[in-house]
């Protein structure tokens, strides 16, 4: 048996509000639907309950709640339920399953951080489960080294929207000083060794050499970041106070825009049922006027019928007065003439009339039958043009509202990009703070030898990697011959030589995705330790709607290569046949293949009230009832 964390429920709770409430199965999960429904907020809030330390970010659907319920399953402590507070802090672990705050129930306090020392953390109780406590992980070139702790599995549990496009090596986060142990992170988990044996022995005079390199770099670099905040002309504190009024203002539009979006998304929505009901009374209008034309055809056969058997009696009639005349063979009276035809002919003439009057009732039939088929079709082709005038009205209001909502829309991400640019000014002023921390310890610091150090998975072990991911790209059917190799220098992955990071965004996530899935099929493979958990926030970005996703561009060629095929399909299908070994929550704007909904755990975000799910927290309606009353 695999030893995995699974994750059960996330459940946001408050006192007077209804939960909050996110529930998931042991295999694949997708949470898709309109933007700003709390979709990527719901990988966030995972972590943050796991100790991350990144506070949540403040939403304005969050008011009222004040903590976070996580049902989890951990080997060796089995099934649990972790509480932390929104605004941070320690952590309590429940035994079994809540999704409301538990009542009298006994719970075990723990620490969100890391501590080697102590068992009463989470990091240590999850790693325990999963068999990597105690490993140590090197930090620096020196050889000092680092407990390996819960977030140092984060990379490999959860990939947020930002990462899975980046076009660093999936492991690594850019971080210059953090590069080493995330390197070694996956060496760990791919090979089951750490750096515990690592001795830091760095010899004094190139320590020196480098020292006064480091601070000659640093001094260069603290230089042209004071020209260019000379340059800004504005103090930190000035940029500081913009950077919050345009935030306050993009909460604004942020609020608007979702209104005005869900408005056309109802209205939309409204237009596609009066089209299909449209659709539905045409059908049912035809039906009725073929109808009506097979009775008037019907209708013409009773009047022939009647005629014809009409003749048949008129001549009946003229027959029988012939036979009172004498005969015109022999002359004799009718009184003497044998003749038995006046008999068949009486009878032939009441049978005549006997069919005569079943014809006349079956049309009198028909007549009242054919009456109620043209009202119902006039009451059709009225309820006909009511339908086409409310669709005509719907149309004339998205052609209304489409054009308020663009505009509404560019001036957000004109808004954005102002917001960016600000935010990396202010970068600048603590970029400085953070060169002037480094310059001053480098000068401080006393002369160390140096260790040179082997950093990252070797050949063999990246090798076997890099097939692994093939195997994957495989599975999910990437177009063309996906040749996957491993470059050690980038940490990264190539498809038939080419860099992972020169394709598309979109491609890139799928890249992405690909190489976590293979991480973890490797650890399993091998029986090594692997939490078994993947988030991952939209990896099929290249199956987007610009117009619905407009941060992310127009598709590039090869993004556009790969949405014309239907790797989005099988990307399901090999997640869900690794459902016994493996737990995926895949968050993404639009909703999986219809082929694949078998065996795929489905929420379904719709972002208008009323209409499903609004978003990971209930309307304010909703959320103002009692947990008693939500369903």
């Amino acid at each position: 048996m695999i030893d995995r964390l699974i994750f059960r429920h996330l459940s946001f709770v408050g006192e007077g509000k209804a939960p909050a409430h996110l529930t998931f199965e042991a295999g694949v999960n997708v949470v898709y639907g309109a933007s700003n429904t709390g979709k990527s907020f719901t990988l966030a809030a995972l972590k943050f309950v796991l100790g991350a330390s990144t506070p949540l970010p403040v939403i304005e659907q969050m008011e009222g709640y004040t903590g976070v319920l996580l049902g989890i399953d951990i080997p060796r402590t089995g099934e649990a339920t972790l509480y932390r507070a929104i605004t941070g802090g320690g952590i309590r672990l429940y035994r079994g399953l809540y999704v409301e705050m538990p009542v009298d129930v006994e719970a075990r306090a723990l620490a969100p951080e890391h501590d080697a020392a102590r068992e009463d953390n989470l990091s240590r109780l999850v790693l325990m489960g999963l068999g990597l406590d105690g490993k140590k992980i090197v930090r620096n070139e020196n050889g000092e080294k680092n407990s390996f702790t819960l977030r140092s599995l984060d990379p490999f549990m959860f990939v947020d929207e930002g990462s899975i496009i980046d076009g660093r090596s999936p492991i690594l986060s850019g971080q210059v000083v953090a590069a080493t142990p995330e390197k070694n992170a996956l060496k760990l988990l791919l090979t089951g060794q750490d750096d515990s044996a690592v001795v830091a022995v760095v010899p004094a005079k190139i320590k020196k050499a480098r020292r006064e390199g480091q601070r000659e770099l640093l001094e260069q670099w603290i230089g042209e970041i004071d020209v260019q905040i000379d340059a800004l002309g504005v103090t930190r504190q000035e940029l500081a106070h913009q950077s919050v009024r345009l935030e306050d203002r993009l909460n604004d539009l942020g609020s608007d825009l979702m209104r005005r979006q869900g408005r056309i998304d109802h209205t939309t929505q409204e237009r596609r049922r009066m089209l299909d009901a449209r659709d539905r009374t045409a059908a049912q209008t035809r039906e009725i006027e073929l109808t009506l034309a097979r009775f008037a055809r019907l209708m013409e056969v009773y009047e022939s019928d009647i005629a014809r058997l009409g003749a048949l009696e008129q001549g009946g009639h003229l027959l029988l007065a012939r036979l009172d005349r004498p005969c015109p063979l022999c002359g004799a009276t009718a009184e003497h003439h044998h003749n038995d035809g006046k008999r068949d002919v009486d009878r032939a003439r009441a049978a005549a009339r006997a069919e005569i009057a079943r014809i006349e009732r079956e049309r009198r039939d028909l007549f009242s039958t054919i009456g109620l088929l043209e009202r119902d079709g006039a009451g059709h082709l009225v309820l006909l043009r009511k339908q086409r005038a409310r669709i005509a009205a719907a149309e004339r209001l998205l052609a209304f509202l489409r054009p308020d909502e663009s505009g509404l829309r560019q001036t957000y991400e004109d808004r954005i990009e102002k917001r960016d640019a600000l935010r990396d000014q202010l970068k600048l002023f603590d970029e400085r703070d953070r060169l002037a921390v480094q310059l001053s310890q480098v000068i401080g610091a006393k002369p160390e030898p140096k260790q040179h150090l082997s950093v990252g998975i070797d050949g063999p072990t990246g090798h076997a990697l890099a097939v692994k991911i093939q195997e994957v790209l495989e599975a999910w059917k990437f177009p063309g011959t996906p040749v996957v190799s491993f470059d050690p220098q980038s940490q990264d992955i190539r498809i038939a030589g080419k860099e992972r990071r020169a394709n598309g965004k979109g491609v890139r996530a799928v890249l992405h995705s690909a190489f976590k899935v293979a991480v973890m099929l490797v650890c399993q493979e091998r029986g090594l330790p692997h939490p078994g958990m993947l988030v991952l926030d939209t990896p099929l970005l290249t199956y987007r709607e610009p117009v619905k996703v407009p941060r992310h561009g127009d598709l590039t060629t090869d993004e556009r290569a790969l949405a014309a095929t239907t790797l989005h399909e099988y990307f399901y299908q090999h997640l869900a046949s690794l459902a016994d070994r493996a737990q995926f929550i895949i968050i993404e704007n639009s909703d999986p293949p219809a082929a694949v909904s078998q065996g795929v755990t489905v929420h379904l975000f719709t972002g208008v009230e009323g209409d499903g799910r609004m978003g990971l927290f209930p309307s304010i309606d909703e959320a103002g009832a009692g947990a008693s009353d939500l369903q």
